[in-house]
């Protein structure tokens, strides 16, 4: 009796995810510096860490809040996904992914219309999941409230030493200055 044996290699079904890591600080002073290798750092092990994804790209913006610098690496992490050449982002914090809600809510229609996944550590939240939209909305407004606070804070205070002669950019009083309350 002669049988014959065939043999079938097993089939690879895990379909690995291409994951882009998008982080931004918003100076180049030291400190923001090391937050921004920590958030390297951090997402770099979280994607290590889920066996069916594999690290494409990472992207970096050094950019204030404000809108007036042009954030290169977010635009580029957007033509990426659009591409298909990225199919999950994965950032630190809502606060770090977008400058205000309309921006942040805008770009996540786009991802999402690409079929990407968007993952916000601090936060847990992710796209995937049915009720994160609203409490992206809420969490992003609240990143936009505090940032705007945090702004105004810091150039009331700014002017507050200026007429104090306090600033620490001068070592006397600036004469002919005059702020109010």
């Amino acid at each position: 009796m002669d049988s014959k044996i065939w043999y079938i290699p097993a089939r690879n079904d895990r379909l690995d995810k291409n994951v882009g890591i998008y982080c931004r600080v918003s100076t180049n002073e030291k400190e923001q510096l090391y937050s921004l290798a920590a958030q390297i750092s951090a997402l770099t092990r979280a994607v290590a860490n889920v066996s069916q994804w594999r690290l494409a790209d990472v992207f970096i913006d050094i950019a204030s809040a404000k809108g007036e610098v042009p954030r290169r690496e977010f635009d580029r992490l957007i033509r990426e996904c659009e591409a298909h050449n990225i199919s999950v982002v994965l950032t630190k914090s809502i606060s770090r992914f977008g400058r205000d809600t309309v921006e942040t809510l805008s770009a996540i229609n786009r991802l999402k219309t690409a079929g990407v996944r968007i993952i916000f550590e601090e936060e847990n939240l992710d796209t995937d999941e049915v009720d994160s939209n609203l409490m992206i909305s809420v969490m992003e407004s609240f990143a936009q409230a505090e940032n705007e606070s945090r702004s105004e804070n810091i150039r009331m205070g700014l002017a507050m030493k200026a007429a104090n002669g306090t600033s620490g950019l001068y070592k006397r009083k600036l004469y002919g200055y005059h702020w109010c309350l």
